[in-house]
Order: C-alpha cells, then structure tokens, then sequence
C-alpha cells in the first residue's frame, strides 16, 4: 500500500487543502486531531512517486509525522527530541582505614540525584548517574560516613574510599541503620543476614570460644541440635545440607571436638555472610542454607595482632604490610591445649593401680593464612591456606603380676581435618563490571588405628597371643576452579554470572584388618570402591528496580554431575520481590529450587571422624528442594526492625540409613544400606533486632514442622524428624555500659529433640540362662525430649592493651536432657510367678552443667 505512487506539485500551500487533494488522488483517509494542520504550509514536487516518499518529502521540518496503516493515513503533531543528557559512572573500593581490609555492604549515596548503591563482599561499589555536578556519601553500621566535597564530573572516575571506625559508639547519634536493617527493607531477599566479627565476638559461648555457628543458632529457624555443640538444623533440614564456604570454596567438616567447638577461628575472620530462604543464583549445591565466611586480607599500612588465651585453647593473630600499600598478610593460628590439661588426670590414676595405665590426650588446631597483593586500583590478586586438624590417642594397658603375666594393650588413634589452598585475581574490566577468577583444592580426610593385644607371658617370652588391628579411613578431595563477574549496566539493575568446574574424588571408606592369634595370621580388607566425579556449573542472577517501590531478584542454575559414566543435570530457578506500601515497610516473597549431590553418611547425633562424604551412585538420584517463602518487615526509628517470615519446603531423594541395616554383610556396598525418601518442613519466624546504641540484640521465635518418609524406614510410614523442634525461642542482649564494661546475655528455649523410645519388649527364656528383653519395633522419633533451655552470661573487661572476658555457660545450671535410655532399676517380686525380677525403668541422661571460663586477649 505504501508503494501506491502519486503525482503533486504545490509550492507553499495550506497543508489541509493538500491533503484534502491528496486524499482525492491516493484513495486514502487522512485521519488527524483538530489543529495538527493549522496554519501549516507545506510544498512537494513529485511525479509517479511513493506515497510515503511524498509525504516524507512534505512533511520534513513540519513537527507532523505520519503513519500508514491500511487505507489510513494517521497524522500527528511529533514530540520534539531531548538531547540526550550524558551520564558517568563512579566505581571504586571502600576499605576501613588503617587496615584497608574491604568492607561489604556500604551504602553509597549520590546527591543530588539521590543515586544509591552497595558495595559487594569484595568492598566493590559502581553507579551510574548523570553528568554534572555531584557529591557522594559513604555509610555503614560501626563507621564514621565520609561524605566528599562537590565536584563537577563530565567522565567515569573511580573514588575510593577508606572510612575510620565509628567515634561515637556510645553516643546516640543519628542511625544510618545496619546493614541487615537496610536488607530487611530494601532488598529482595528473604531470610538473609550479615554477620560482624564483633558480634561473634560478644555471643555467649561454652568455654568462651566465640563461634560463628553459635552466633547463627540464636537465629530463628536454626536448630543446634546436641546441646553445647555447633551443630546446625536450618528449617528442618539435615546438617549436611548446609554449605560451608571459606572465602568461597567449600569446607566439609566444620566441627571440633565432636562439634563442640567449629573450626572457624573467630581471629582470622572478617564478616559471614548466611542465606536460609531465598538463594542468590551463585549458591547451589546444598538443600537448606549457605554460610559464606570470608577472613581478613590483612593491613596494608600497619601490623596489628592479637594474642588470646583462654582455659582451653590459645590462638595467635598478625596481620600487617609485606610491601606497604600494595601487598599485606594476615596469619592466625589456633590450638587446644586438652592433651596438657589430661597429663595430670592420668598421671594421678595411674599412680593409684599398678596393675592399669591409662593415657589420654586430644587436641585440635587451626591455622589461617593469606596474602593479599594490590597490582594496581582496579587489579588484586590473593592466595588463602587453611589447614585444620584433631587428633585423639588413648591407650589402656593391663599388666598382672605373677609368674605367667597376663596382660592387654588397647589403643585408639584417630585423625581428622581439612585442607584448604586457593588463589584468586580479581579485575575493575569496566566501571561496571568486576570479575574474579578462583582455583582451588580442598580436601576433608579421616584416619581411625583401634588395636587390642592381648596374652601372657612368661619370662619375657609371649607364649599365648590374641592381636586384633583395624585401621580406616575416607576422604573427599575436590580441584576446584571458577569465575565470576558482577556487571551494573543501571543503578537500578545489576547482573551476576559466572560458571565453575569442580573435580571429585570420593573414598567412602577403606577399612583393612590383621588379625594374629599364637601362630596363625590373617589379614582382610575390604573392597572399597572410590568413585572420581565431574561437576560443572553455570549460573546468572539479576537484581532489578522497575521502580522505587518494587524490587524484583531473580536468576537461573544450572549443574552437571558425572560419576560411573552416569549424567545427572539440575536446573535451579529462584525468584523474589520486595514490595514497599510504605517507606518504612516491606512485604517480601519468593520461590527457590537447590539441588545436591553429595551427602553425609552420620550414625550419631554429633560429628564424629567416621562419618562419610559419599556421591549419589547407581540408581540414586541428587536430593532436591523446593521452597516458598513470604514475609513482611518494618523498621521503627531506624533503630529496630521487626520481621516475620513464613516458609514452606518440600523434599526428594533424602538418603537415610535403613532399618536392620547392620544385619547387611559387612563386605557389602554402602549404598545397599540406605533408602531414598522424601520430607517437608514448613514454618514462620518471627523476629524483632536492636543494632544501634548502648544497648543492641534480638528477640526471635520461631514455629516449625517437619517430617520424613522413607521406602524401608518405619514401614513406609511418615515420621517426625530428629530435630522438629516445634517451638523455639531466642533472646540476646548486649549492653555496652562504659568505655570499660560489657556484658551480653543470651537465652535459648525450645521444645526437646525427638528421639526413638523402645516402649515395648519380649521376653523369651529359651534364649539364655537369662530372660533377654526382644525390643518390639515402635514407631520412628516417637517420644520428644522435655523443654531445652539455658542461659549465657559473658562479662568483659576492656584494659588498655586488651580486654578480659568473664563466661558461665548454663548460667542457672539447668541439666538439661540430651537422651533417654532403658535400664534396670531393683528387683521386684512378681506375684503371679513369685520370682524376683529386675525392674526395667528409663533413665534421663544430662550432659553440661554450668561452666565458667576467663580468657584475656591482648591486642598490639
């Protein structure tokens, strides 16, 4: 139609007279607004052209456009085109002065146009506004802002910024609020929370160790577990499906001494980053949470130090310049000194019997390591070392004094940890874009010798013998490398992509044995199967503000998993929004899908060395879970922030151990003991945070179901989960009295563990001399503990080199019950057999009673 040709040649006519003609010739209708044409004059000189090369040539200049559509021509008045205003972008990093080590989650402000954005883990920030004139404020919880002087800015410019820590802690100054304060209302992300080296610092904990798992059980929604250890239940979760990071690469045992303490020295970290409810697309790989530890990088201008001793444990801490200004290094150092503190226990009950020795001896350590290189503003590059490690010995030896001298020897040696190396570069490719490469190994191993000797001897020489040796071990060993980029095209917009590829190697366990008796010898062992397995990773995420009110955060993972030529494929969609009715208030809500491919084998309630990292095989498929989640936030005063999140998470593919899984052969797969299953846990939390002033916590509550259902589990039939603690409740105060004094108190209550209760027996006499008692099957976790609740007080004395800290653990000493067991209690007569019989009674067993510790920490 638009290639209908006319013929017109006017010169400098009213424009509706020659469009009434043009209508005429071209058969069209000319359809405008009264007052498009008026007092328009137009000219055209065409012979057998194009219709729309006619008007185009006639209305050029005019202000009129025109559109064709069909037989009808549309005319209308055009809007004049605004030059389009130039626009810079500012970048850079902020880093605290003194140390330079980079701080996370500053809020950068640009005036006048009232531009905002974060920095990331890395201290990074980018912004883009218009050109003109501006000025920039830097503001985050425990530092003093830094607000620049105006400046004209006509190109991108990179300003980076070092702000001092907060003078005025005491005084009620005027709150910028917290980091977590400005997640819970401006971001999209539901259940997330940033967590200080100083708050770690002032929790209450079991022999005054500070941990970072202690610090996140006072959350809502996590579960400890076995009182007094570092365990971690997040939603009804199990402990393996957390995801432990250090500095970004994963760390599969993250428990000393049976989990009593962590092995994240609380010296060497800088801030932890956790995500319980909505992921960001980087994080697959685990069903439940993310804990993002990140350590220091260390001084570029100065060396500082610490030096701590406490009653159980000492740990060291330097950190200073190599190259000032361009290359620091940070080491800490950890060790429990338990084997010096046992020295004098066995040595007083040795020289009580001569005929029985006894040694003992445990200990853990931790060593922290990383330098950290500045090539220049915008390129840095870092290498990180951990290395933690226990180690338990214990030995009995029996001795008998006569001419034939019996004796025995039992000896237990166990060893357990991880290594971690890794190097990094990261990259300013772009005022708006940061990248970062990452390699690294990281490896989890455990090793358990258990020998017995036993016989006699006669003059020196063994003439009876029964020698049993069992040695064991597993390990997980992972090669590690990706790369990630963080891209801000718009204030409002940023984008992060990256894809990594790990290496797995999995031994699940290799058990050999020797076994001598006199004159005969023999040896067995076990046909362990280790398994190499391929994982790749590609992932993209995106943060997006249509407009003030809304915030939108969605993103796409993706995962191959290779193992015994088999593929499996995961696909994570996560999606979440933050709806603002009011400046105050948010209303959050959001849908997120993990995948995980690894699992622990555990057949206890605490970390021991001889639980196992195994890979989904043969017909098992990766666990998964899908979870919903909605919440609402206001923040009162800029000082507290109320939350209440609500969550509803569905599980496949959970792995468990059977029922009468030891009646299996010993020589069997470890992978024919267990049974797929699936589980749901749903719940809300609530939770109320002071961050600012003298004094600072929380109040937290939180509801929770969840259950399971295995194939060979209980029947087939559903069951409570171990940790479905029904109702929890958590309170934390610190209060900061003077410039010398503080204390914090925390207090915990929550409804007991569930465990499994043998309600019924069977007595059969023809099965010994005796009348054993046959456990009649009930069902699974089918009793829950009393009431869990304690309560931790810590004192602190700040000195001028240091400060002293004052700890009671179960302040009030409540023994709580950690387990239930069936035992005997005294006979009674049976009147209908006239026999004396042992009552058979339940036993409550209580493990921690109040502790106090003193440790002082010196600073230099």
């Amino acid at each position: 139609m638009q290639a209908q040709r006319v013929s017109m040649n006017v010169q400098n006519r009213p424009a509706e007279a020659v469009f009434a003609e043009l209508m005429k010739r071209s058969g069209k209708n000319f359809i405008y607004e009264a007052g498009v044409l008026k007092s328009l004059r137009v000219s055209v000189n065409a012979t057998n052209q194009p219709l729309a090369k006619v008007l185009e040539t006639m209305l050029a200049g005019t202000g009129v456009g025109y559109k064709i559509r069909g037989n009808n021509v549309l005319l209308f008045r055009q809007t004049p085109k605004q030059p389009k205003q130039p626009k810079v972008t500012l970048s850079g990093f902020v880093r605290e002065e003194g140390t330079g080590e980079a701080i996370p989650g500053v809020t950068v402000t640009v005036f006048p146009s009232a531009t905002r954005a974060a920095t990331n883990v890395q201290g990074f920030y980018s912004v883009t506004v218009p050109a003109g004139d501006m000025s920039l404020t830097f503001s985050a919880a425990g530092y003093d802002s830094h607000h620049t002087e105006e400046m004209h800015l006509t190109q991108n410019r990179q300003i980076d910024v070092a702000l001092p820590e907060d003078s005025q802690m005491l005084e009620e100054v005027t709150v910028i609020g917290s980091p977590n304060q400005t997640r819970a209302v401006q971001s999209a992300e539901i259940g997330s929370l940033s967590v200080s080296r100083s708050k770690i610092l002032s929790t209450p904990v079991i022999f005054g160790e500070s941990d970072v798992i202690k610090t996140l059980q006072l959350e809502p929604g996590v579960s400890a577990g076995v009182e007094g250890m570092a365990g971690m239940y997040v939603h009804g979760g199990g402990s393996d499906e957390n995801l432990y990071m250090l500095d970004n690469i994963p760390l599969y045992q993250v428990n000393h001494f049976g989990g009593l303490f962590s092995a994240f020295n609380t010296e060497a970290l800088r801030n932890v980053e956790f995500y319980k409810s909505s992921f960001p697309a980087k994080y697959d790989g685990r069903l439940s949470s993310y804990i993002d530890v990140n350590t220091k990088d260390g001084s570029m201008e100065s060396h500082h130090g610490s030096v701590k001793i406490g009653l159980t444990s000492a740990a060291v801490n330097v950190d200073g310049p190599i190259w000032k200004g361009h290359t620091s290094y940070s080491v800490a150092v950890r060790r429990s000194w338990y084997d010096i503190l046992t020295l004098p226990v066995c040595a007083i009950f040795n020289s009580m019997s001569t005929d029985e020795k006894v040694n003992f001896g445990y200990a853990f350590t931790d060593i922290n390591a990383k330098i950290n290189h500045r090539f220049s503003d915008r390129s840095r590059a870092y290498a990180m070392f951990y290395y933690g490690e226990d180690y338990l010995s214990v030995t009995d030896k029996y001795e008998a004094t006569s001419s034939y001298k019996d004796y025995s020897t039992e000896k237990s040696h166990l060893r357990w940890g991880n290594i971690v190396a890794s190097a990094g570069w990261n990259y300013v490719i772009t005022p708006n874009l940061f990248g970062e490469l990452t390699g690294a190994f990281t490896r989890y191993a455990s090793r358990l010798m258990h020998s017995y000797d036993e016989g006699q001897e006669e003059d020196g020489v063994k003439v009876q013998q029964t020698f049993d040796k069992m040695v064991s071990k597993n390990y997980i060993h992972d090669w590690i490398a990706k790369l990630d980029f963080d891209w801000r095209p718009h204030p409002a917009h940023r984008v992060t992509f990256g894809a990594g590829y790990t290496r797995h190697s999995f031994l699940p366990s290799l058990t050999k044995r020797l076994l001598v008796n006199t004159d005969v010898v023999a040896s067995a062992e076990e046909q362990a199967h280790s398994y190499g397995a391929n994982e790749f990773n590609i992932y993209t995420g995106a943060d997006w503000s249509p407009f003030a009110q809304l915030r939108i955060n969605y993103g796409l993972h993706y995962s191959l998993f290779n193992i015994d030529g088999k593929t499996h494929q995961g696909l994570s969609p996560r999606a979440s929004f933050r709806f603002k009715p009011a400046e105050n208030w948010a209303i959050k809500g959001g849908y997120s899908r993990t995948v995980q491919y690894v699992h622990q084998l555990m057949q206890s309630s605490i970390s021991l060395p001889t639980d196992q990292w195994v890979p989904v095989v043969g017909s098992q498929k990766p666990q998964t879970a899908d979870k919903i989640a909605l919440g609402g936030y206001y923040t009162l005063n800029n000082a507290y922030t109320f939350s209440a999140e609500a969550y509803y998470k569905w599980m496949h593919n959970l792995l468990e151990y059977a029922d009468e899984y030891y009646l299996l052969p010993p020589d069997g797969e470890w992978s024919d003991k267990l049974t797929p299953g699936r589980g749901t846990s749903k719940g809300i939390d609530f939770k109320v945070s002071k961050d600012h002033g003298k004094i600072t916590g929380h109040v937290a509550y939180s509801l929770l179901w969840a259950d399971r259902q295995y194939a060979d589990k209980n029947g087939g039939l559903p069951f409570p989960a171990r940790y479905d603690n029904r109702h929890k409740i958590n309170l934390l105060v610190n209060w900061k009295i003077s410039d010398n004094w503080e204390i914090s108190a925390s207090w915990t209550g929550m409804s007991g563990n569930r465990i499994t209760l043998p309600t019924q027996v069977w007595q059969d006499p023809w099965l010994a001399p005796w009348n054993y008692d046959m456990l009649l099957r009930v069902p699974e976790n089918n009793y829950r503990l009393p009431f869990y609740h304690r309560m931790d007080v810590n004192f602190r004395r700040n000195t001028k080199h240091g400060y002293w800290d004052f700890s009671l653990y179960n302040a009030y000493c409540n023994l709580n019950t950690i387990a239930v067991v069936r035992d005997y209690g005294d006979y009674y007569l049976d009147p209908t057999t006239g026999d004396y019989t042992l009552q058979p009674v339940f036993k409550r067993l209580h493990l921690i009673p109040i502790i106090p510790s003193v440790s002082y920490t010196w600073l230099f």
